[in-house]
């Protein structure tokens, strides 16, 4: 039996743990989904994911070890509740912040030039409808500022950005660094001409950006979210943009992710999943269809940089936990 088995493991990623991780052992690698991969039974005692997989019941108590390859957690920590299995868990606490800091700018720059609008009008040369809007001295508004939303501060700050910053724990060296003004979650959103989603999902954060909350942004803002999908209700998203209270949506995170995977990519129907699933991917589907909206396959963290922090970091935690039996980054 192998040692250990890792899922969700594209090939760029492979490539680098394949390097990395303790030698004298023996790994399996599959890009599939645990649920994808069919397996009945888990091939090795040590397995690890990204944040799609779906973790069997059955295999509880066939487990050593759960490696989850993601900052957030909360997927392992729901199985070990669920299950009251006595498995050892490991995260990777911060690897992409920068990555993924970047991919929020990506989409904010690309929604205030109208990109996609513009690639359109190409074929014909036409530039009806294409004025954009200046990034410099615009607002934003990030909510959540930790390692993601600070490095948004960073970039919003280089870029002579009006930023406010929305936490329930202000940080001092913000304050000193960037000059950041903390305000409360109504203000924020009410000022903001971009808002930025950067938050975890904790019982208080899940639901939290929806329809009441982001109605208060001026008419025509932009919401970007590479936080977590489960913050803002997706079918919320689709009425504000329907009715152009939104200008512009960017997502990189969805509220039922592994639901919209199995459609996307496995070719699930829509009429197979559950109800809250099936609105919620609906949703997507349709905000698919707007120019007005940019959704990337939860891929912000993926820079060459990201991918081998994430793959030296990974193996770090399984050569502490072959030699001791304890990992460097445990969930508690």
């Amino acid at each position: 039996m192998p040692h250990a088995i890792f899922y969700e493991a594209f090939e760029e990623e492979e490539k680098i743990l394949r390097k990395v991780l303790p030698k004298g052992y023996k790994y399996l690698f599959t890009w599939k989904t645990i649920q994808e991969s069919g397996h009945k039974t888990p091939p090795a005692k040590i397995i690890s994911t990204r944040t799609q997989s779906k973790f069997p019941i059955g295999w509880a108590n066939k487990l050593d070890a759960i490696i989850t390859r993601s900052t957030g957690y909360d997927h392992v920590s729901d199985y070990l509740k669920m299950t009251r299995a006595d498995i050892d868990a490991a995260y990777l606490p911060e690897y992409a912040a920068r990555a993924v800091a970047e991919q929020a700018l990506i989409m904010w720059t690309a929604l205030l030039r109208n990109l996609s609008s513009q690639r359109n009008s190409f074929n014909t040369f036409f530039r009806d409808g294409l004025t954009g809007r200046e990034i410099r001295n615009r607002r934003i508004t990030v909510i959540g500022v930790g390692r993601i939303g600070g490095e948004v501060v960073d970039i919003a700050n280089g870029l002579q950005m009006k930023i406010l910053g929305v936490d329930i724990k202000p940080r001092t060296e913000m304050k000193k660094k960037y000059g950041l003004k903390y305000v409360s979650l109504k203000q924020g959103l009410k000022n903001a001409d971009v808002a930025i989603c950067a938050l975890p999902l904790t019982d208080i954060t899940r639901g939290m950006l929806g329809y009441t909350a982001l109605k208060a942004m001026p008419n025509g803002s932009i919401y970007i979210n590479v936080g977590r999908g489960e913050v803002s209700p997706t079918q919320d998203l689709f009425r504000l943009l329907k009715e152009c209270r939104l200008g512009g949506i960017g997502l990189d995170v969805f509220e039922f992710e592994k639901e919209l995977v199995s459609v996307l990519r496995d070719g699930e129907k829509i009429a197979t999943l559950k109800p809250a699933a099936r609105k919620s991917v609906t949703a997507v589907l349709e905000l698919m269809k707007d120019q007005r909206v940019i959704l990337t396959p939860h891929n912000a963290f993926n820079t060459e940089e990201s991918v081998e922090r994430k793959s030296l970091r990974t193996a770090e935690n399984l050569a502490a936990y072959l030699k001791t039996g304890k990992f460097k980054t445990p969930i508690i």
